[in-house]
């Protein structure tokens, strides 16, 4: 079967998404996950990329990406992938495959799904329960934009800096859209229900995210 065209987003942003191979951890320790970032920072700069979010879980990476082209996209995707899958089978003795072979990019379009995009990334490790509070999780992008720590890899998000003029004021309308209770994503993720039948969700400016 012919593999399927990876899709363009016109706005050059993308919910980039790669798993360990048989959804196998990818991060054993902390020195993996410190290098995997390295790597990411490396490889941005060398793709012209800007990285918006991320989040590494244990068997899998997702990053909110801005390229100027799908090669770009390819690029960082190929390299970085490969860097990796070496240092892993170099310092774990490991045969075979790190990742699957496929990595997926979804395209995001309007300013309010990229902060809805965001709110999905950064709530990972909470939603896996790898930590109580997301404040505590060292491998992710909340910190950063919720609390103003220091990340020289993040380009801050378009939506994010449109919340608010003052550099704190963005902080806290950041941390209380991430953190806001919602309970119909509890019910669908509970029941697996497919997205469409989530109620409206609601961005710190009022407007309802476009899924479509």
């Amino acid at each position: 079967m012919p593999r399927k065209k990876r899709q363009s987003s016109p706005t050059g942003i993308y919910h980039w998404i790669t798993r360990g191979i048989n959804r196998k951890n990818l991060f054993r320790c902390p020195k993996d996950y410190v290098l995997f970032l390295n790597l990411v920072g490396e490889y941005s700069k060398r793709f012209d990329t800007q990285i918006y979010h991320y989040s590494l879980m244990t068997n899998h990476v997702h990053i909110l990406i801005h390229v100027e082209t799908l090669e770009n996209l390819i690029g960082f995707s190929h390299y970085l992938k490969r860097k990796y899958a070496y240092y892993q089978a170099k310092e774990y003795k490991v045969l075979g495959s790190t990742f699957e072979r496929m990595y997926r990019s979804k395209p995001v379009g309007e300013e309010v799904y990229l902060l809805e995009c965001a709110r999905y990334i950064d709530r990972n490790p909470l939603r896996a329960g790898l930590v109580e509070h997301l404040a505590d999780y060292p491998y992710g992008s909340y910190r950063t934009y919720a609390e103003g720590v220091k990340n020289n890899m993040i380009t801050p998000s378009p939506a994010y800096l449109a919340l608010a003029a003052k550099g704190h004021e963005r902080q806290k309308l950041y941390s209380e859209y991430i953190l806001q209770h919602r309970p119909q994503e509890e019910f669908a993720n509970s029941n697996s229900i497919v997205q469409a039948l989530i109620a409206p969700l609601t961005s710190p400016t009022g407007r309802r995210p476009d899924f479509v």
